[in-house]
């Protein structure tokens, strides 16, 4: 069961309270782009999610809205400590290269199975 899906620029370690993170730029929707295309660009993911079973996988994806082509990441091994409390995980997406302006989503998919989308755009 997902809790969160966010798209920020950064994610740090909150000093304060070792079980927080803050997200830097939180709700990231549109990337003004200065340099030409194709252009590699660096956000973080930040997801919660629970589940019934121990560990399962999960992979990203970024769909072009105007193709519906995907470029998938590497999956990810989450394991699950309490059926009841929910997961969190941080990902970079590192030099993610775009290949033209426009709208993308950012996927998350879980056992292979799509569960949701953030809308991104670059302009």
């Amino acid at each position: 069961m997902l809790k969160a899906f966010v798209i920020c620029n950064n994610i740090t370690d909150n000093p304060t309270n070792s079980d927080q993170k803050d997200l830097d730029g939180a709700g990231l929707s549109a990337i003004n782009c200065t340099a030409s295309f194709p252009m590699k660009v660096s956000f973080w993911v930040f997801a919660q999610l629970s589940d019934q079973k121990e560990a399962g996988e999960v992979r990203l994806a970024i769909m072009r809205a105007d193709s519906g082509r995907r470029y998938f990441f590497r999956p990810i091994t989450v394991r699950h400590k309490d059926p009841l409390q929910a997961t969190t995980f941080c990902v970079r997406l590192f030099d993610c290269t775009f290949p033209a302006k426009g709208v993308y989503f950012v996927e998350l998919w879980y056992d292979g199975v799509w569960v949701v989308d953030q809308r991104l755009e670059l302009t």
